[in-house]
């Protein structure tokens, strides 16, 4: 009598756990891309609410990084859905933010700007992508994932000793973190300006996959670094609070950035503008800087390309991403005017994202692109930032033309380093 007993015990502790139910918000075009998805798995899925543009989904957790897979294959988005805390935060998805209200997009700070942007050093740039992409993979939930949001912060503590100046790691409930550096403001500190880039990669194959993610996203991370660099290097004291973050998992859902817009916009946090850099150094198309013009701000979009016109010095052209193609849509969602410019038109993106072959070999082992973005990072900083530049002596810590050479060569080195790795990787 014991032994069938015994057995249900058994069987009781082998069987797998129940899947894990979550509530998504995904552009209604994807709903059948969702549903393939599910079907293909044996996964449980369930419309719950559309209101032709969003649908809101309950979905299988557990299916999650293949939808991130599908969504990038058939509709171009990295993310390409939000994942959301409960059935109301979802429902709250299909409501349209308004346009943030009225900000000053007065352009006033020339001479702090044409001070700054000559100093954005594209050997830097490059050194940190290859660093970043040398690792084997920055998924949120690996290990290397974890150790590239130390790295990261450690880099960015580097550039000053300013005790006003913090950088944090923000624990999301898995590996990776999100890093938040700020540059607080002094007349108008309450006012917030967030510029950010997603830390994860992913490939097929999650913890264990080679994602290097050379584009998607270090160039954009490697964006904001260099950005960083020049505003300390500086001295830069904004009137208002500046605040550079590098998302934890982007890829499966936006949850680092919406977990941090939530909890501003909980706080009433007033955050006046968000930037989003996201791949930022593979020149696809004809013109420079592509500027996403659904779910983004109108009003700031214009304010980005009279800052492309006076001080970047790029072609510039419009195209679409689609819902939550980027962290940029955690912000627009809680009605931050927010905006995305992107390397290229979405047609011709880079098609290696993805994969263990996004690599430096398809930026031509350089990040003179990267600058572009970087030179409207750093004049969007300071443009909206307001403020002036402190006691430390212009350019400082910049490097000199004398100084440059030596960066130069790192970078090669770090370039050379992150080819043989992938080359290692197809074998």
């Amino acid at each position: 009598m014991r032994r069938p007993v015994l057995i249900a015990v058994l069987l009781a502790g082998c069987s797998s756990p129940a899947p894990r139910e979550v509530y998504i918000s995904i552009g209604a075009d994807a709903i059948g891309t969702a549903h393939g998805v599910a079907s293909l798995h044996g996964a449980r899925i369930q419309m719950v609410e559309t209101d032709g543009v969003v649908a809101v989904l309950a979905y299988d957790e557990a299916e999650l990084e293949a939808l991130s897979h599908a969504m990038h294959e058939q509709h171009a988005r990295c993310g390409g859905y939000m994942v959301h805390d409960s059935l109301a935060d979802a429902r709250a998805s299909l409501q349209r933010p308004a346009d943030g209200g009225e900000v000053d997009y007065t352009l006033d700070r020339a001479a702090m700007v044409r001070t700054v942007l000559p100093t954005i050093d594209g050997a830097a740039i490059l050194g940190t992508i290859s660093e970043l992409s040398a690792m084997k993979n920055r998924y949120y939930r690996s290990a290397t994932g974890a150790a590239a949001s130390i790295w990261l912060r450690d880099r960015w503590r580097s550039f000053t000793i300013r005790p006003d100046v913090t950088i944090e790691l923000v624990d999301h409930g898995y590996a990776q973190k999100s890093v938040i550096l700020t540059i607080p403001g002094t007349s108008r500190a309450d006012e917030v300006i967030v510029i950010g880039g997603h830390l994860d990669s992913i490939a097929v194959g999650g913890k264990a996959a080679n994602a290097p993610g050379a584009d998607d996203d270090a160039s954009g991370i490697a964006t904001l670094t260099e950005v960083a660099r020049v505003l300390l290097a500086h001295d830069v004291r904004p009137a208002r609070t500046i605040k550079l973050m590098a998302y934890a998992a982007e890829e499966v859902g936006l949850r680092g950035s919406l977990s941090i817009a939530r909890d501003y916009q909980k706080r009433k946090v007033k955050v006046v503008g968000a930037l989003q850099l996201d791949m930022t150094n593979y020149q696809g198309s004809d013109r420079d800087i592509w500027l996403m013009k659904d779910f983004t701000s109108a009003a700031q979009n214009r304010f980005l390309i009279r800052l492309i016109d006076g001080y970047v010095g790029a072609t510039w052209g419009w195209d679409a991403c689609g819902y939550a193609c980027s962290d940029h849509a955690s912000w627009n969602r809680i009605g931050v005017p927010a905006s995305m410019p992107f390397e290229s038109r979405m047609s011709q993106r880079n098609t290696k994202i993805h994969t263990r072959d996004d690599t430096l070999e398809l930026s031509g082992n350089n990040a003179a692109h990267a600058v572009k973005f970087a030179r409207l990072a750093a004049a969007y900083a300071i443009e909206l930032g307001k403020g002036d530049l402190g006691g430390a002596q212009v350019g400082s810590t910049a490097p000199s033309s004398s100084s440059s050479l030596p960066w130069k060569l790192i970078a090669v080195v770090m370039a050379f380093a992150a080819i043989w790795l992938a080359r290692r990787r197809r074998r």
